[in-house]
């Protein structure tokens, strides 16, 4: 009997914990949200006239709430990231760019397709082609007189019998009927790339040596992973569209944005000073409809209902001091 009371009590208090830390979330958000709208005007300008700031802003904040982590990082960093990508007009938490979390700085990652998107921007680059090519796939690359390209793959075939990627190669079709140069990139390249240049990369692996029994315990936290670690094959092709933006007419967006990046597609953001609310938990969070009334959500949960006290062996919700048998 006493061994599933207790049961229930640790239930419920686990409930509790569960739903003051949800509570937390909630008032972060709402304090990510106030920020935004007092940002929006600085929004507003950096904005390409093709994006709206209303839905620039909703999508940063549902990029935001799908990655709680942001939510802890400094308002300066998060503002600074938001803001890169608006100057760009790639939106946030998509295909076209990331905002990724390395403790408490936001950072901002353009994905490949973002990389993509500012190629054609330039108005003389009609596609762009980043394809993988797999060991059992059929291709041939020459260079000099008579020279070519193709790549064949077998697209019925289950993606094991292709074979491991061996390189990624990727071209642009210009407006007029050219074509860029063929970029390629095999995978020592990529390693060389990531091992050379990413910082985010090297201070994830600085953590995993730094504490080795965490990271056997916890393998997937984030203070052990950066997009190199979690997403190498995008990293891998995004390398290569970079490599491709050289041969291609820019636009501005995009000349701005390699001046900005490293060779492993890290952003160097410039030093934004910003005064402000600090992100961070409101003061006054909602209290659950299961706490008690009077009770609020940083209070320790009270004994359930059921709770059978050894001193007076009363059944209700008391403490010491509101025990009935307190003072016989």
């Amino acid at each position: 009997m006493t061994t599933n009371l207790r049961g229930r009590v640790a239930q419920r208090a686990t409930g509790n914990r569960q739903a003051n830390k949800e509570l937390v979330v909630k008032a972060k958000v709402r304090d990510v949200r106030q920020l935004f709208e007092k940002m929006k005007p600085q929004f507003e300008m950096a904005l390409p006239r093709h994006v709206t700031v209303d839905r620039f802003l909703r999508v940063a904040l549902t990029a935001v709430q799908k990655t709680p982590k942001l939510l802890d990082c400094t308002p300066e960093s998060l503002l600074a990231a938001l803001l890169e990508s608006a100057r760009l007009g790639l939106e946030p938490g998509t295909k076209q760019a990331a905002i990724v979390p390395y403790g408490k700085q936001a950072t901002f990652i353009a994905q490949w397709q973002g990389l993509v998107e500012l190629m054609y921007r330039s108005g003389q680059v009609t596609n762009v082609t980043a394809e993988f090519i797999h060991e059992n796939d059929e291709w041939s690359y020459r260079i000099g007189d008579g020279g070519g390209f193709w790549h064949e793959p077998d697209l019925l075939a289950p993606a094991e019998e292709r074979g491991p990627i061996l390189l990624v190669y990727a071209y642009a079709e210009i407006k007029g009927g050219g074509r860029s140069k063929i970029v390629t990139l095999n995978r020592w390249q990529a390693v060389e790339i990531r091992d050379r240049y990413s910082k985010a990369y090297a201070l994830a692996e600085q953590h995993r040596r730094e504490d080795p029994e965490d990271f056997a315990l916890n393998p997937a936290k984030g203070w052990f992973n950066s997009t190199w670690h979690t997403e190498f094959d995008a990293m891998w092709r995004k390398s290569a569209v970079r490599r491709l933006a050289d041969w291609v007419p820019q636009s501005p967006e995009l000349v701005e944005l390699l001046s900005r990046e490293n060779e492993a597609g890290e952003s160097e953001l410039p030093d934004f000073d910003f005064e402000g609310e600090v992100v961070g938990e409101s003061e006054e969070p909602e209290t659950p409809a299961d706490v008690p009334p009077g009770q609020t959500a940083e209070e320790p949960a009270r004994p359930a209902p059921d709770y059978v006290c050894e001193r007076c062996q009363a059944v209700g919700q008391h403490f010491e001091d509101e025990c009935p048998g307190a003072a016989s």
